[in-house]
């Protein structure tokens, strides 16, 4: 038989903590894998900007609309296609070309977004899966209470207990530093849509600025 789990070990409180432990450990490790892929996609997010937007911008400088195009094209995202109808649409009225590029830049945004509800989800429902373990565990501790009635020992007592603190104690050990990394990814993300709106308003004006030397039906 495997020997018992020690006292103060991490298999120790799962036990005691109850079935309630499974949905937390499982949302905990689903949350983690939803903050790594976000810091990834951020991360990549910015540097793609950056390359792209400085790269269209030498080519634009040196005239040669039709390698722009195309290298938004081959970007093949949602920031190339809006460089791409920058440069598309640039002889429009800007605001017209504004409006056009901002139904764009809202598919960004909601790029940036994604799983972002996920893990406020998760984060919120933590610590309440906490308080339902702490609720479950009362309840065995008063129930064992009424059916052993004046036998009832601290050993007995002491499981129901158990249960009703290390869950809340676990939800709330996951739920507050996932709150920080959550508040964190929302920061990151603010920042690179409105850095991805001045890049976009530079690129625009560095569209009107300066002459192309190819004309637009030669880049199409």
């Amino acid at each position: 038989m495997p020997a018992p789990a020690a006292s103060g070990s991490v298999w120790f409180f799962l036990v005691k903590g109850g079935p309630v432990m499974i949905p937390i450990i499982i949302l905990s490790i689903v949350a983690l894998t939803i903050i790594l892929a976000k810091f990834w996609e951020l991360w990549r997010f910015r540097v793609r900007l950056t390359k792209l937007s400085q790269k269209l911008t030498a080519l634009i400088l040196d005239g040669n609309l039709t390698t722009a195009l195309r290298t938004c094209r081959e970007d093949a995202t949602t920031l190339g296609r809006l460089f791409e109808s920058a440069i598309r649409y640039r002889t429009q009225e800007r605001s017209e070309l504004t409006r056009r590029l901002e139904r764009l830049g809202g598919d960004i945004v909601a790029d940036l977004e994604s799983y972002m509800s996920a893990l406020a989800t998760i984060v919120g429902v933590e610590p309440m899966l906490g308080f339902l373990g702490t609720i479950i565990g009362l309840i065995k501790a008063f129930m064992n209470w009424e059916g052993m009635g004046e036998q009832i020992t601290i050993n007995v007592l002491a499981g129901g207990i158990y249960e009703a603190m290390i869950t809340t104690a676990a939800g709330l050990i996951i739920a507050i530093p996932y709150y920080l990394i959550y508040n964190h990814l929302v920061t990151r993300v603010n920042t690179l849509t409105r850095l991805t709106e001045e890049r976009t308003d530079e690129f625009v004006d560095l569209l009107t600025e300066v002459k192309v030397k190819e004309p637009t039906r030669h880049a199409l």
